[in-house]
């Protein structure tokens, strides 16, 4: 079984499942890898992490029974994994803009969160990563944590200026981003199973000042070039250390310092 296939398979547990429990273990075998290995490359690939897509389709699915019948909001909002009617007006009008009622006199068309389809994801990957193969730099083994108020802002920074890939992977009933990933997956890399991280974890947390991170890599001299093109300033020169090695730090917008080094 390749990965496209688990992934879709993956997705049609997920979706007969939409109005009963999901389990992500369940979703994870189905696709042939861990729970922890799932969440990133359905983030990854789909561009959203597997829980705010069930928690999408399970509103879209919601809606629709609004719609076509005269069942009561609180038997809707059960099915769908709501314990009251005001968690579920909650959640809807945070995806939608309106409330479950609005809708339901008709008044408010709404725009459903379709089902996700792996068929065509192998050209989105060869897309995606065509641009990260291009940098000329690879990082050899990494995986501290990175602690950061916005994490969305801090993805969009490790990909505008390090050309890393990332993303959030999961986050909490009110949408705020718990836990995610920004790695250096170059593209001769099977994406499902990677047997090194080599990024950070990112949680939520007050941003450490100095010295996050120690990276071994290859091609400092394109990982600096890059930086700079980029047009971030807050990169030092490339030196020689004593240890055998040469190095260049790269300090990020919540000052966190990213030291890189490469053997000679």
């Amino acid at each position: 079984m390749d990965w496209q296939e688990g992934m879709n398979r993956a997705i049609e547990y997920i979706e007969d499942n939409l109005s009963g429990e999901i389990s992500l273990g369940a979703a994870a075998r189905y696709a042939g890898c861990s729970v922890w290995e799932y969440q990133r490359l359905f983030s990854f690939l789909a561009q959203i992490p597997v829980g705010e897509y069930i928690r999408r389709r399970r509103l879209t699915l919601a809606a629709q029974d609004i719609t076509s019948g005269n069942e009561k909001l609180i038997s809707i909002a059960l099915r769908y994994g709501y314990d009251s009617q005001a968690a579920f007006t909650r959640a809807f009008k945070q995806l939608f803009g309106v409330t479950p009622s609005s809708v339901r006199s008709g008044r408010t068309p709404l725009v459903a969160y379709p089902r996700i389809t792996f068929e065509n994801m192998a050209k989105e990957r060869n897309r995606y990563m065509s641009k990260y193969s291009e940098r000329g730099y690879t990082v050899v083994e990494n995986g501290p944590v990175y602690f950061t108020k916005d994490m969305d802002k801090t993805v969009e920074w490790f990909k505008d200026v390090l050309g890393w890939y990332g993303g959030v992977v999961a986050r909490n009933d009110a949408g705020q981003a718990i836990y995610g990933c920004v790695f250096d997956y170059p593209d001769e890399i099977a994406i499902a199973k990677a047997t090194r991280f080599r990024g950070f974890h990112l949680f939520p947390g007050e941003p450490r000042k100095g010295v996050v991170g120690f990276l071994m890599v290859k091609g400092i001299d394109a990982l600096h070039a890059l930086v700079k093109k980029n047009g971030w300033v807050h990169v030092s020169d490339i030196v020689s250390t004593h240890w055998g090695a040469r190095e260049c730090a790269v300090t990020t917008p919540e000052g966190s310092i990213l030291r890189f080094f490469e053997e000679v």
